[in-house]
């Protein structure tokens, strides 16, 4: 008699367990930060001078919310809108308060030297380097078939692009979670 109450139990919480854990929605541990107007920004400054050399391709909005902060984007070609010291620069500068705080806060999973890319292939994760960085020839930002995969770039100065670098996406990566 006991040994049957106890087969029930056991098989009331195997049902119960079953039910609930097909009941639970899916969790994502990689949810991307809200970004909000800075959404629609390939560059975009609140604290110093941004200035183009050269001939450059740019695909969203370019910005500052500082006035006659940004030179040399009359030979850049911008699919999009250059703001500067307007009211969208205003809620971007906003929206990037924000977002620091959530960038800020995630924790790093690895180092990034001073100069970075040169042909290098990087996971999901949390990149810090200290000081001034440059991003120098190319560097792949590999998701591993994971379209909500982080990547996460804490460079705590200057970022310098030498010519002729690229960043590409493969393996489902996305630009928006970058």
């Amino acid at each position: 008699m006991q040994a049957n109450k106890y087969k029930m139990k056991r098989k009331l919480l195997n049902a119960l367990t079953g039910i609930i854990l097909f009941l639970m929605p899916n969790v994502n541990f990689g949810q991307a930060p809200t970004l909000g107007t800075a959404a629609n920004f390939v560059l975009f400054t609140t604290s110093g001078a941004m200035n183009n050399t050269g001939t450059s391709y740019l695909t969203g909005d370019v910005g500052s919310n500082l006035a006659a902060s940004m030179t040399g984007f009359g030979s850049a070609v911008i699919v999009g809108v250059i703001h500067e010291y307007d009211a969208a620069s205003a809620q971007c500068a906003t929206d990037l308060l924000s977002l620091y705080g959530q960038l800020n806060s995630a924790v790093s999973t690895s180092g990034l030297g001073a100069t970075f890319g040169n042909g290098t292939t990087l996971g999901p994760g949390v990149y810090t380097t200290i000081g001034a960085a440059t991003l120098n020839l190319g560097l792949t930002l590999d998701a591993g078939g994971n379209p909500n995969a982080l990547f996460i770039f804490q460079i705590q100065g200057a970022l310098s692009t030498n010519a002729g670098s690229t960043i590409n996406l493969i393996n489902g990566a996305l630009a928006c979670n970058v």
